[in-house]
């Protein structure tokens, strides 16, 4: 790679340039197309990627910054229905550690810049870096340079970088950021953890009813059938559902496919209806209620991170519901924005909402009249992360019997359907 900065002693933050907007080709207004890119490495293996670039010789520049020779490209056809994501939770570690520590020693931030793109295995985070580094070079601020690509870092993230920029307190915010990270990523490794045994217990369960309405009820009804003998109820219920699933699982599939695809479709495209199903989401029995707490939790966690990192509250707020990855959480609380910009106190504002319990509004109150309003929604995310953890723990706790149950009937249905023919077979047979 041939980056090389225009400071060598860079200081943080990087200020801008008076030329810096002729020089950077690619800007998020600008003209760049997403490309679909072969390469080959200096190993002579093949690349497959997609890179974003002004033109074929920009591109070829690109790809040679980082050690990779353009064998053939094409216009990509676009992100599509389901766009792969261009950094995962471990990249923003990663990148959040890389820069705490070029913060730490004052090294150049180009250069270290260079080094993680050496070291990134994720292709897209990889290509992305690469055009952060192209708008440092042509002198943007971090902030700037990382609000070009907001698919990748949130207006949270953008917020705190800039507010660091502002008060130069650059390794303390990509610490907090980095710990904020990982407490996501360990609290979302709990919650897949803890889903494991249910989805195992729910694929045994449909995986027995399928053995049970497609092979073995076909077979039973045309034994019981052959000997010409009366059918008991038990059986006759299972053979009836057993040929209405096989007479209409041609059309029924695609017909639930179907649906789900224009679900999907419906809510990119229609604000309402993604809100509608993500309030859906949330009114779900006991798993909605944990998936609240959690959104909540992620929520007043990076709004303490924010106000803490010397954030506007207005700001904060409304850089927080862009965060919340939940439509109707999102309206609630830019709503909330709007009482509190109109002069309502913040807990009278959330409160307004029907977001937080009484004991949380208390303990937003007690922080905002303190003037400690940071560390009171620190607490308040530690309450709702442990209580989220502890509604999934014990919802799942119940759903282990429950599936045993329902394991257990379809067996007994099973048991009885098949074995009540053989008693019948057995008893008209001559003795």
């Amino acid at each position: 790679m041939n980056i090389a900065s225009p400071f060598p002693l860079a200081p943080w933050p990087i200020r801008r340039r008076p030329q810096a907007e002729a020089s950077n080709p690619c800007r998020p207004s600008g003209g760049c197309r997403a490309t679909a890119v072969i390469a080959a490495d200096s190993q002579g293996s093949r690349v497959h990627g997609e890179l974003s670039a002004v033109n074929d010789i920009d591109l070829d520049l690109r790809l040679r910054r980082t050690g990779l020779a353009l064998i053939r490209a094409r216009p990509s056809a676009g992100r599509g229905l389901f766009p792969g994501r261009h950094a995962s939770r471990r990249d923003l570690i990663s990148f959040c550690f890389h820069m705490q520590q070029l913060a730490r020693t004052n090294a150049p931030l180009l250069d270290g810049l260079k080094d993680l793109i050496d070291s990134t295995e994720n292709s897209r985070f990889r290509d992305l870096l690469t055009l952060v580094a192209d708008d440092l070079e042509g002198g943007k601020l971090l902030s700037e340079a990382l609000a070009a690509h907001p698919q990748a870092f949130d207006r949270v993230f953008i917020a705190l970088v800039r507010a660091a920029e502002q008060s130069d307190q650059m390794e303390t915010l990509f610490a907090r950021l980095e710990n904020r990270l990982k407490q996501q990523d360990e609290m979302q490794a709990e919650f897949t953890r803890l889903l494991i045994y249910p989805s195992l217990a729910a694929v045994a369960v449909f995986a027995a009813a399928a053995v049970l309405l497609f092979y073995l009820t076909p077979k039973l009804a045309l034994l019981v059938t052959s000997l010409n003998l009366p059918m008991p109820a038990a059986t006759r219920a299972l053979v009836a559902i057993s040929e209405l699933l096989r007479s209409n699982l041609l059309w029924l599939m695609p017909a639930l496919g179907a649906i789900g695809l224009g679900l999907a479709i419906a809510a990119r495209r229609s604000p309402a209806m993604a809100e509608r199903l993500d309030g859906l989401w949330l009114r779900l029995p006991v798993l909605g209620t944990a998936l609240r707490k959690r959104i909540l939790a992620r929520v007043t966690g990076l709004l303490a991170l924010l106000l803490q990192s010397g954030v506007g509250l207005l700001d904060a707020l409304q850089a927080c519901a862009e965060s919340a990855d939940n439509r109707a959480i999102k309206r609630k609380l830019l709503a909330a924005s709007q009482f509190i910009a109109a002069g309502g106190g913040v807990g009278d504002s959330l409160g307004r909402q029907g977001l937080f319990p009484p004991l949380v509004l208390r303990m937003v109150h007690t922080g905002e009249s303190n003037g400690a309003l940071g560390e009171a929604l620190e607490n308040v995310a530690w309450f709702f992360e442990r209580d989220s953890r502890e509604t999934l723990t014990r919802a799942l706790k119940l759903l282990e019997p429950a599936m045993a149950a329902v394991l257990g009937l379809l067996l007994a249905l099973l048991l009885l359907s098949v074995f009540l023919p053989i008693y019948q077979i057995i008893g008209e047979l001559p003795l």
